[in-house]
C-alpha cells in the first residue's frame, strides 16, 4: 500500500480453515463515534483446491450474488503467485 494511502486504506486478511480472505479495510466515516474500520472482501485463496498441493484464487461474484465467489484460473502451487495477481489488480484499480 502506498504510504499516502495508509491512513485511509489498509489491506488485511482473515483465515478460516484452508481459506485466506484478503480484505480492503477503510476507516470509519465518523471516527468520533468509535466505530471500527469497515472491511470489504477482495479475494480468497483456497488451499488444496481443486487438488492437494494447489491454491486457487477466488473473487467476489457479481453484486447481488449473495456472497458467492467465482474461481479465477489457473490455480498455483505457490500462494504468493496468487497474491501477486491480487496486488497487480489493486494497483490497476488504484491508478484508474
Amino acid at each position: 500500500m502506498p504510504a499516502g494511502e495508509r491512513d485511509r486504506r489498509r489491506i488485511g486478511y482473515t483465515t478460516a480453515g484452508d481459506v485466506v480472505t484478503i480484505l480492503d479495510r477503510r476507516p470509519p466515516a465518523f471516527p468520533e463515534l468509535g466505530a471500527a474500520w469497515a472491511s470489504t472482501a477482495l479475494a480468497q485463496l483456497r488451499a488444496d483446491d481443486p487438488e492437494a498441493g494447489s491454491w486457487t484464487l477466488y473473487i467476489p461474484a457479481a453484486p447481488g450474488s449473495r456472497g458467492r465467489w467465482e474461481r479465477v484460473r489457473p490455480p498455483a502451487a505457490d500462494p504468493f503467485e496468487l497474491l501477486d495477481r491480487i496486488a497487480d489488480s489493486i494497483r490497476a484499480v488504484g491508478s484508474g
